[in-house]
């Protein structure tokens, strides 16, 4: 039997050393600020069209933190151990 598990590699050269989904969520990131700024200068935006996307562009800014508070958590995890293991001879 063949082992047809799809290979994931966490970090793609096409996203210059970031994960897709941090690229994924910079975009999106970006892309909500730029419809934000358009709608503030529409007249014709209500204040409801405007919470909505002001919600959405939170929500993002909070899974971004999120993301990057998870992934310093995980690196300190992963080598800030190390100095534990040395005898230190003075």
């Amino acid at each position: 039997m063949s082992d047809n598990t799809t290979k994931i590699t966490p970090v793609d050269p096409i996203y210059h050393g970031e994960s897709n989904y941090e690229v994924g969520l910079e975009d999106l990131l970006a892309q909500t600020k730029e419809k934000l700024k358009k709608m503030q200068s529409d007249p014709t935006i209500t204040k409801e069209q405007l919470r909505l996307v002001e919600e959405d562009l939170q929500t993002l800014e909070t899974l971004w933190e999120n993301y990057h508070i998870g992934m310093n958590v995980f690196r300190n995890a992963k080598g800030g151990h190390d100095g534990l293991r040395e005898v230190k001879t003075d």
